[in-house]
């Protein structure tokens, strides 16, 4: 009786498994994603790594604020590709989140702007060029903080932005990079920003807790932690636009 009890069992289990007609359902095969279409080079006088320098910061006290790296992509044909790129694109009403994690909204009060964005693969000469500069801005960061790259692999993953920032405009209340666990701010390490074009009316980028303002110069790169020990805001020129990139380096 157990013998035959076992048989049964062993042909139930199987028969489970079985397809009409007492064959082994197929699974399907998965289709083979297409590998993305690398980019052609770069034309021979723009294929090369544009200079970049150190450059120094000093906040109210004198002082060159810890893990705020400043650097100078010094070629400013890369900033002004960047900025004909972001007039040759739609554009959109910048947005920011209300408090409580709700749906984005234009208030011009919190952030008076006008963006467009860069996926992290975008072809265009312009966004590789200025990828060069910045790949060697995060080298010299890494030099200055090496501990930065110690904690695992991290890399640009979202969309960069590009913001043009009007008279009077800016991003005007402090804020941080990272607010919560959610993605993709959960994943968020450092940031950074480019400034595309000088501004000498106001304009800088106060940061809350370094006691620093930063003045805008064309090439000027920051880098920075994502955290709320770099609240910051912009500080609003009443007669000169600014324009700026920015954008995160994720953990992946």
């Amino acid at each position: 009786m157990i013998t035959r009890w076992l048989l049964a069992a062993v042909l139930l289990s199987t028969g489970d498994a079985l397809a009409k007609g007492g064959f082994a359902a197929a699974k399907p095969k998965k289709k083979a994603k297409k590998a993305p279409t690398p980019a052609p080079p770069l034309p021979p006088g723009l294929d090369g790594v544009p200079p970049v320098s150190r450059f120094e910061v000093l906040n109210k006290d004198g002082v060159a604020p810890q893990f705020t790296g400043a650097f100078l992509i010094e070629d400013a044909s890369v900033s002004d590709d960047l900025v004909k790129e972001f007039h040759e694109r739609p554009q959109l009403r910048g947005m920011v989140s209300n408090a409580g994690g709700g749906a984005p909204v234009v208030d011009t009060s919190v952030k008076d702007s006008l963006e467009m964005s860069f996926p992290a693969n975008d072809p265009s000469i312009a966004w590789r060029r200025y990828l060069l500069g910045l790949k060697a801005a995060m080298g010299l960061y890494l030099e200055d903080y090496p501990y930065a790259g110690a904690y695992g692999a991290f890399s640009i993953t979202g969309r960069t932005n590009v913001q043009l920032y009007p008279p009077s405009g800016g991003y005007k209340t402090f804020h941080t990079e990272r607010t919560g666990k959610g993605e993709p701010e959960g994943s968020r390490h450092l940031v950074f920003m480019t400034y595309l074009n000088d501004v000498t009316d106001a304009g800088g980028t106060e940061f809350c807790h370094q006691n620093l303002v930063v003045q805008p110069k064309k090439g000027l790169t920051l880098i920075w932690p994502a955290d709320w020990t770099f609240t910051h805001r912009g500080v609003a020129s009443p007669s000169q636009e600014k324009i700026i990139t920015t954008g995160w380096f994720n953990f992946t």
